[in-house]
């Protein structure tokens, strides 16, 4: 018979989730690489590996643990050479433990990490507390629905051997890459090329990983960093597949909304530049998956065709883009 243990203090769950926030350091951990653990788990500053500092765990009782360590993650760590595991977007909603199974319940904002720097935070979430006993496997669900990788499959249950113990290293698995991206100038009204290093799962394509990298925009994705990203926002990328040079690509209807911030070309020509810099890409196809929406209707909210090949064009390309003040 299953045994479930929730945690049904929503005063404390508010207060754990300020702490999250707002914490700029975590308290009674302290940095070391020889004294035995427990430790927190967080992500090294580059983000291509995790590291860890030692932590005194105050509580005797599994969910004062949880608690304790939960809050570690979502804090600051003392060195400089590592970051927060948790981002401040991302809020644990509640918890449960079923049998040795414990059960996180994320906002919807998780989501919007993906590539390596998911895999990165959930090596660190797991790791972290699988450190406690009692607690055998870690299982993720995000806005109300188990989570799924980049292909769409459950995740499933998480544990000790799930994850490689040193990320930082090239496996057959994992690989480092360098991609060629292009967002929008601050504008709106042109393109600015971006090397982007990643990490990531080989059996993940690079087409797919370059499309998500779009979707998710660029790290400094405001204004006055003269750089901000060409995707409409909560847009889902339902498939992509190359043959004989040309990559289809099939977004959800969350396309159709376009990005008010930048023109319909500078959208088009970031997604067909950014995947024709691959060697084996010359054009780019885009479909929408809609259901009674028809091709005519999408094509005038677009503002361009769909289903139909684009070559490549740098045309918008600038290499300096002037801030929007610049601009005046």
């Amino acid at each position: 018979m299953k045994t479930f243990y929730r945690n049904h203090n929503k005063k404390l769950i508010a207060l754990l989730m300020v702490i999250c926030i707002c914490a700029t350091m975590l308290v009674g951990c302290s940095k070391t690489s020889e004294e035995k653990g427990p430790y927190i788990y967080y992500l090294t500053a580059a983000n291509d590996g995790i590291g860890q500092e030692k932590c005194d765990l105050k509580s005797d009782t599994v969910n004062g643990q949880i608690d304790e360590m939960i809050e570690g993650l979502c804090a600051d760590p003392e060195s400089v050479e590592l970051k927060r595991t948790i981002p401040s977007s991302v809020k644990l909603l509640d918890y449960e433990i079923d049998d040795s199974t414990l059960v996180l319940y994320f906002n919807r904002e998780y989501s919007d990490v993906g590539g390596y720097k998911e895999v990165l935070i959930r090596a660190a979430i797991v790791k972290t507390l699988l450190q406690i006993d009692g607690i055998d496997g870690i299982s993720f669900y995000v806005a109300g629905n188990p989570l799924v990788d980049v292909n769409g499959s459950l995740v499933g249950i998480m544990t000790a051997d799930t994850f490689i113990e040193d990320f930082s290293e090239d496996t057959k698995e994992l690989a480092k890459a360098t991609m060629v991206l292009y967002f929008a100038s601050a504008d709106g009204q042109a393109l600015v090329k971006r090397n982007v290093d990643v990490y990531y799962n080989t059996n993940v394509s690079m087409e797919r990983l370059i499309v998500e990298h779009l979707l998710q925009g660029p790290e400094d994705n405001n204004v006055s960093g003269n750089i901000i990203g060409t995707m409409p926002s909560d847009t889902k990328l339902k498939s992509i597949s190359v043959n004989d040079g040309v990559c289809y690509v099939r977004f959800d209807s969350g396309f159709l909304n376009g990005n008010s911030a930048v023109s319909n070309k500078v959208m088009l020509y970031s997604i067909v530049d950014s995947l024709t810099e691959l060697d084996t890409i010359n054009k780019v196809q885009i479909s929408v998956e809609t259901g009674s929406t028809t091709l005519d209707s999408q094509v005038q909210a677009l503002g361009f065709e769909l289903n139909t090949s684009y070559e490549r064009d740098v045309s918008l390309v600038i290499e300096s883009p002037a801030s929007v003040e610049e601009g005046k």
